[in-house]
């Protein structure tokens, strides 16, 4: 067996990606299940500050403007909110609408707010506010990164504004707290979307966003100190249940060691040690709960189809079939083989393992009908939050069928620039956590460049279908399109690892939603 070096980092891209982990069920041991982290009796401490460590800090603290979901991990569901919001199971729930109906043609969605929601500075939700955070995303030109996950709204309007808008044919009981989405399509998804990052409402007006922020949710932001931690405190006029809590730091360690040592001294109460190893020397701790939780975390290898030789399908096809899935989860110590773009916690999935499984002698078969008969070299580029002993594991695999594999180490803004913006690389390691992303495989202008009309017209068939069943027929056959050709290859799906000291409790453990709402943690005393 071969294993990795000492150091080793997540498999989980905070950048794009939240990390969690199971039901706790008792202390000093690793449990598993759903729901948040349960520990012992003994009083709630109202006054508490709570510290969780995470690995890499948002560049940007707009929302509306930063790439990744790092962002999102802290705000979103904490300082701000949406319409909706999906919990730590991934069910999607009302947030600041107190209800929605759908018309018959479902081209018509109708939100009423909930009385009595101020935003942190003391102003009171309208629906403008509503309107002029959706109405940006959706607005030509719009420089949101997530966009595109309300590219099915044609207009957003409040009651008030109605008759300004055209597209909005009538609305029924008139009320300033109503808000209407008319879509240009069927949208099976669009309360899922709705709960993202792109339905995240801001106060009209607001400014600073790159270094502030101003919700309605649990937490009000505190300070930002760059380099080291977010500080988030509790909102004692908050709308809802208040935060057990008085104080959350968003902690950030990028050194799994140094991760590890302020578990054990008290630095963090809820540690991301993303060392299967270290993790494991923590179960027999009482001091300590570890937990294992499920995540969207699809650690991935991406192909620049666009670009030759991995234009040719037969290429990728052999790549994947040269690398073992099973031997890398073996060495790393946990994961998951999915075979494909979705996890199992999409309703639509299916186990494509079956697929490219790991045939060394059929790859090289495969790169000499391609016409590479003496093998082929290309660069691998990597976020340097990851270890390289991960691409040094897959180069030592792929030079065994006659793929010479250098690896780039770049630091994370380098890869967003070269890879996600500008397309200039030929293979890439990075893990996408964002949940219900099978999009992406249907979208040219993707860091991939795949462009297929077939897969467009099955994610579009998906998208527009007239029942969740007919939803999860079109994106399952999406998936298995993708899959059987090689467009990517997924690696594994994370696992989500925690370790919290005994006493800390309510905290998300899964990882299927790239947030991390800290409203339900508690701190007991003895």
């Amino acid at each position: 067996m071969r294993r990795f070096g000492r150091r080793r980092g997540s498999l989980v891209l905070t950048a794009i990606v939240a990390v969690a982990g199971l039901v706790l069920a008792a202390c000093g041991s690793s449990t598993s299940g759903g729901g948040t982290a349960s520990s012992g009796g003994g009083q709630i401490d109202r006054d508490a500050t709570v510290t969780i460590g995470e690995s890499l800090e948002p560049g940007t603290l707009d929302i509306t403007r930063g790439a990744g979901v790092a962002i999102a991990q802290v705000l979103q569901n904490n300082v701000y909110q949406g319409l909706l919001e999906r919990d730590d199971k991934g069910t999607i729930t009302l947030a600041l609408a107190s209800s929605y109906r759908v018309s018959t043609d479902g081209l018509t969605y109708t939100f009423t707010l909930r009385d009595g929601v101020r935003f942190h500075d003391g102003r009171v939700l309208a629906a403008a506010d509503v309107v002029a955070s959706l109405g940006a995303v959706i607005a030509p030109g719009s420089t949101n990164p997530n966009a595109a996950n309300l590219s099915s709204v044609a207009s957003v309007a409040s009651v008030a504004s109605v008759a300004s808008v055209a597209s909005v044919a009538s609305v029924t009981s008139p009320s300033p707290g109503t808000v209407v989405l008319k879509l240009r399509n069927r949208d099976t998804n669009l309360p899922f979307w709705l709960t993202t990052a792109a339905g995240v409402v801001l106060r009209r007006g607001a400014t600073r966003l790159d270094a502030t922020a101003d919700g309605t949710g649990p937490f009000r932001f505190d300070s930002w100190k760059h380099g080291d931690s977010i500080t988030l405190v509790r909102n004692d006029s908050y709308w809802g249940a208040k935060a057990s809590v008085a104080r959350v730091v968003f902690r950030y360690i990028t050194d799994v060691n140094a991760q590890n040592s302020a578990v054990r001294t008290g630095q963090v109460d809820i540690g991301t040690i993303l060392d299967p190893e270290l993790v494991n020397s923590y179960r027999t701790n009482r001091d300590f709960v570890v937990t294992r939780g499920a995540t969207t975390d699809k650690f991935t290898l991406g192909f620049n189809t666009a670009k030759a030789p991995l234009s040719d399908e037969r290429v990728r096809h052999a790549i994947r079939q040269g690398i073992d899935k099973d031997a890398l989860i073996r060495a790393y110590g946990q994961g998951i083989r999915i075979g494909g773009d979705v996890p199992p916690s999409d309703p639509w999935y299916e186990d494509l393992t079956s697929i490219d499984r790991y045939d060394p002698a059929n790859a090289k078969k495969l790169l000499v009908q391609a016409g590479h008969p003496d093998g082929i070299s290309l660069t691998v580029t990597i976020p340097n939050i990851y270890p390289t002993s991960i691409p040094e594991f897959i180069a030592s695999d792929l030079k065994k069928i006659g793929v010479t594999l250098t690896i780039r180490t770049v630091e994370f803004p380098t890869w967003l620039a070269d890879v996600f913006r500008n397309h200039n690389y030929e293979l890439s390691i990075v893990d996408h956590a964002e949940p219900r992303d099978l999009g992406n495989y249907a979208n040219p202008r993707y860091y991939w460049g795949y462009d297929d009309p077939r897969a467009q017209a099955l994610y579009k068939a998906g998208v527009q279908a007239s029942s969740d069943a007919e939803r999860d027929r079109g994106f399952r056959e999406l998936a298995r399109f993708v899959s059987e050709r090689a467009v990517s290859d997924w690696l594994l799906l994370g696992q989500a690892l925690q370790v919290a000291r005994t006493g800390v409790s309510g905290y998300p453990v899964n990882g299927v939603t790239s947030l991390y709402d800290a409203s339900r943690i508690v701190v007991r005393r003895a």
